[in-house]
Parts: C-alpha cells; structure tokens; sequence
C-alpha cells in the first residue's frame, strides 16, 4: 500500500516559476527494500512495451502506460525514496485488478490488452490490474507462470484464472483474432449477465465508446514482426523503442518489413507494366483504402502518398523508384515472400477482394499468439502435422509448456470453485461462517459442473494433479481436489451415452492412473504395479501380468533415495498425489523376490534372481531397523539357493 502527494516542479532558471507541470509522488506506508521501488519501475516500464506491442496491431484504440521513475530527497532524514510519475488530468477508474475484479464502467479495450499480453507471450505473463483516466494507464501489475517475480502482486496462474473466468471476449479481442477461454455453460451465463448489468451502467463511462469500422481496418499499418510461440519480455526490451508516441494515431510507420494492408495493394500495382488505364480506375481504387487515407477537399487529394508515388515512378525508370520510404527492388522482394507465406492465391486477381487478402494475411500474422483455447491448440498442432505431411512450410509448434499452463489454470480455476470463491452467500450462510469455529469442516455449495468441467480440461492438458484427481474419483479412491465429487458427478447420464468411448470404469480409471504413472507420479507407480501382481481393478481388457508389475517396482526403487528415512516415506504418502498405501524399500524388493520364485503370469522362474533381492531386501530391512523381518527374509534367500 502506498500513500499519494502531489508534486509540482519549478525551475531553478529565470526568475519566474512554472508551476504548470504537476507531478505525483508515491511512497510506501510500510517500510520496503529499495531494491522494491526500482522493481515496481521496471514493472511498470515492461508493461508499457507490451503497450506498445499492443498498439503495433492496430487497435480502436491506442494505449499507453504513464512513465515512472524513482526520486530520492537528499534534504530530508532518511533519504526516503518515492515513485515520481506525471499527474493524469480527469476521472481516474480502475477496470479491473489482479484478481478478476472488472470495472462497471465497461471498457473493452482494458480487458481485450490484459487477454492480449497472455496471447501474445505465448503464455507466460499477463498485463493486469489496469487503471487510469482513458487509456493512459499507471500502477498494472503482471503476472507470470512463475510467480516470483515482479511484486507480491503477481499471483501467478491463481492471477490468470481470476481473469478470465471474469472475462468475456469483446468486439476487440474478435477484431484481434483471440480466442475464447473455455468456460462452463453456468460461468458463461454468469458472466452475460455481469456484462449485461454493466453496460446498462454505462453511462457512468468518461470515456467514449469505442467505434468500430469495417473489420478490414483490424491489421496494423506497422510492421510485425513474426516470432513463433509468443514474444519474451527480453525480446521486448531488446526491440527498438518506437520514436513516436503510442497514443498518437495519426503517425503511421511504413518501413522495409512492412506488409500493411495499404502497402499490398501498392506491390500489386508495381508488380505489374504501368498502363494509361490507371486513371480509369481512379475512383475505384480510392473506394478501397481506408477511411483515414480519403480524407481531404477532394477525391485526388484523398489517395495515399504510396500511390502517388507509385505512379510517378512509371515516368522515369532510370532514377530508383521510391514508394514510400522503401524502393521498388525491396517492395518486390517482400511482395514474392509475402505471396509464398500466405498461399498461391492470386494477389493480382481482380475477382478476388481486398478483405480476403487481409484474412489471408492474418492468417500468417496469427502465428505470432498462443490461443488461450485448448481447441484451438489441438487445431493448430493437427495443422502444424498437416504441413509436415505434404512437405508445407509448417506452423509454429505448439509446446508442452503451453498445453500445461493453460491446464494449471483450469485446475486453479477447479480449485477456486471448490473453495467458494465465485459464489454469492446470502446474510444467513456469511453469520454461519462468522460464528463458527469449524469453518472449514461446513459444506459449501458450489458449483460442481464448473468444477468438473475445468478438472476435464487440465487433464486433456496433461496436468498431474488432474490426471491423479480424475483417477481417484472414477475408482473410487480418496482424493483432495474437489473432495465431494463422485463418478456420478462425473457421469450423469451414465457412461452408455458418452461420446468418449468410455465403456468400463475400472478400465477407463486405470489408464489413467497409467498415465500418471508415466508422468512420474511413484503412487501411481505402485498402484498399477500392484494391480499387475493381483490382477484386480484393471478392467475386462487387463490380466494379471508379473513382467510389468516388476517393471513398475524398478521404476518406485529407482525413485527412491537409499538415504531417505521410512518416516519421510510414510509422510510422502499422505500428499495428495499419494494412489496407494507407501511401501518401503525392502518390501517392494521382496515382492519382486516372490514373482521370479514363483515365475508365471508372463516372467520366468528365476531362483537366482529372487536370491538377489531377498538379499537386498534384507539388508534394507536391517538399514530401517527391522531385524526379525530382514531373518525372514534371508531364510528365504536360503531356500532359493538350495
């Protein structure tokens, strides 16, 4: 928490003092590392580049984050350090906070920025906590998937999922080519709702409603720089600062890696022999640029510089032709590239219109974003696999990393739920709570469909708790994620109905508990080692089978350390990803002893390996202090030598 003083600066040249420039000072009520106050201003200054990045895209509306620096007052004791920051003039409003709060002024420009900067960097921060008068934004704050950096603030994926179960993509995040978070049906109603209820309060709104013109006008008339997986707060830092202002609209930047939608149509025209018949088409040329380049006293003055330019050039081929600021050799170049990234379709073709040659253009420039949709990641790796296939330039790869941060933040999401906190108590339950004791022993009713649906999720995603969690249930077995739910909550219409194919519970319970197996989890490990040696809880497809029951136990001694005491393994056992009562080393060794004595199931009898581990197994006996039980099983290391 910080308290706020206004400031202003005169000048120490002349004898008058300018009081014009006003200024804010910020300071910390408790007392902070300095080191904290230069973190805030490369928070702040980092979420401005993603400002920046933002307004390279063209949106309604520019934005732009205040600049902060740091001051410190020599003259008084203690050298105290404050934040300086120039004074915003008009209605301050915060649009939404770091914690899923949204505003009722309903701005969509906030909401569509933070869903952007999640996109954008392929998932690995999101701008939030964003306020300010208009969209001179100060103070957001940032979250990353780690969560460590940036301030106490930064909530990490918890942060995430708080956003977008609030969220509900607007009229930008669609102009922008974002993709819907998956909600529930109930989240998504309670949400159209909330949206509703705003905008019939929107009149509370200072700032102007955002306009929007054809959907043509969505590309920016920037260069973009096409990256793969998002682009990292370095490669941000390390871009060339822009020279102009982000919230200046007027100023448009055409350089050699442009490929704006005014720029394309002049490479149309210089690729092709300069002809008396322009002229004729003069007319519907200027039908076809944006509004913004018509504007003048009349329809000549209206065409843009480019093609003006491109005109003249037809008159002196000696001179080098210029369009713009980029010359006719290097417009050529970027227009054969431009054509073989975005398909064979003819650029040149008069049947073909200009808004589909900027979807087909922002076709190749939405490989830059990570969907914030496990669908559309499924399509994009299936399209990616595609171009393989045919020996096509392929699409950005979609990683691992990507598949489970979208899933960590449907299991917080899950987690959420369970814990209460997007539901409403009335007087009566909140005097109950207020009252009691055991809080956390009284049922809460939330909404279960919500949670199962994000469980599902981060499980397609491959996350473990929810792998662990869905196993659990399905089989029966005790679980903490979402405590209450039952398979029947799982199946409500029974599993004869489902489009999944699922035809056994036991059969569908353990492959996934396989799964987690193969993920590394060693209680699933142990499960699915003990359901190979007994035969049970395997499904109709499953038998018993004494090769991989041995494989599995390898697998559990290979992750245990000899050092580690039994105590720490019985504790182990009680986590929350624990699938089945712990062993301990020398019983897991005799277990395998036991199936190469006996030998069948598909293993062959091996006295001589059996020997081995009973030995084995008996000198961890002795290592936990058990000694009757290391005799034992030394005795039988005997017999299997005789």
């Amino acid at each position: 928490m910080r308290e706020c003083y206004r400031l202003k600066k005169c000048s120490v040249h002349g004898s008058t003092r300018d009081w014009s420039s006003n200024y804010v000072a910020k300071r910390y009520i408790c007392q902070v590392d300095r080191r904290v106050l230069f973190d805030d201003v490369r928070l702040q200054m980092d979420a401005k580049l993603w400002a920046e990045e933002f307004n390279r895209y063209n949106p309604p509306k520019k934005i732009d984050i205040v600049q902060m620096c740091v001051i410190e007052l020599i003259d008084v004791i203690g050298s105290p350090l404050y934040h300086l920051e120039h004074f915003i003039e008009g209605k301050y409003i915060k649009y939404n906070s770091n914690s899923g709060f949204v505003s009722n002024a309903a701005r969509l420009t906030p909401q569509a920025f933070s869903h952007f900067t999640f996109e954008r960097s392929g998932h690995q921060m999101m701008v939030v906590d964003i306020q300010g008068v208009g969209d001179l934004y100060t103070d957001p704050q940032i979250h990353t998937v780690v969560g460590t950096d940036y301030g106490d603030g930064n909530l990490g994926t918890r942060g995430m999922a708080l956003f977008f179960h609030s969220h509900r993509c607007n009229d930008i995040c669609e102009t922008m080519d974002l993709s819907n978070f998956e909600l529930s049906p109930p989240e998504i109603e309670a949400t159209e709702h909330a949206i509703a209820q705003a905008a019939r309060q929107k009149k509370s709104c200072v700032a102007a409603p955002t306009v929007f013109e054809a959907r043509r006008n969505r590309v920016s008339s920037e260069c973009v720089h096409v990256v793969e997986h998002g682009i990292s707060m370095d490669q941000l830092r390390k871009r060339k600062t822009l020279g102009y202002s982000s919230t200046d609209l007027s100023i448009k930047v055409h350089n050699e890696d442009c490929v704006c939608p005014e720029c394309i149509p002049v490479v149309e025209q210089l690729c092709e022999p300069c002809s008396d018949d322009d002229s004729e088409d003069d007319d519907e040329e200027e039908e076809d640029y944006p509004r913004s380049e018509k504007s003048g006293n009349s329809g000549k003055s209206g065409k843009s510089r480019m093609s003006i330019s491109t005109r003249s050039s037809c008159d002196d081929e000696q001179r080098p032709r210029k369009c713009g600021f980029v010359d006719l050799a290097s417009l050529r170049q970027r227009h054969d590239s431009f054509r073989s990234s975005v398909g064979t379709y003819s650029m040149n073709s008069s049947r073909q219109t200009r808004e589909t040659e900027k979807d087909e253009f922002w076709k190749v420039l939405r490989k830059q974003s990570v969907p914030a949709n496990i669908l559309s990641l499924q399509l994009q790796q299936l399209a990616r696999e595609n171009a393989e296939a045919n020996d096509e330039d392929p699409m950005p790869q979609v990683t691992g990393h990507q598949f489970s941060v979208l899933g960590q933040i449907h299991i917080d999401l899950a987690r959420y739920h369970e814990l209460g906190r997007f539901i409403e108590l009335d007087s009566e339950q909140k005097e109950m709570l207020d009252g009691s004791e055991n809080d956390s022993r009284l049922p809460i009713k939330y909404d279960k469909q919500s949670a199962i649906f994000h469980l599902d999720i981060a499980r397609k995603c491959g996350i473990l708790e929810a792998v662990l969690t869905s196993a659990h249930i399905v089989l029966g077995l005790p679980h903490e994620l979402l405590k209450e739910v039952t398979v029947d909550d799982l199946f409500p219409e029974g599993l004869g109905e489902q489009e999944n194919g699922i035809r056994d519970l036991e059969e569908f319970g353990s492959d996934l508990m396989e799964i987690a197996a193969e993920m590394g989890d060693k209680g699933a490990m142990l499960y699915m080692a003990h359901a190979y040696e007994t035969g049970q809880r395997l499904g109709p497809n499953r038998s018993t089978d004494y090769k991989k029951s041995i494989d599995w136990y390898q697998r559990v001694v290979g992750f245990q350390d000899d050092e580690q005491p039994e105590q720490e393994s019985t504790n182990s056992g009680k986590s929350a990803f624990s699938s089945f009562s712990p062993l301990s080393r020398h019983e897991i060794l005799a277990k395998m002893a036991e199936m190469y004595k006996e030998g069948g199931y598909g293993l062959n009898r091996d006295f001589e390996r059996a020997y081995c581990l009973f030995n084995e197994a008996a000198e961890a006996a002795m290592e936990a202090m058990n000694g009757k039980l290391a005799n034992k099983y030394y005795e039988k290391a005997e017999m299997c030598g005789e």
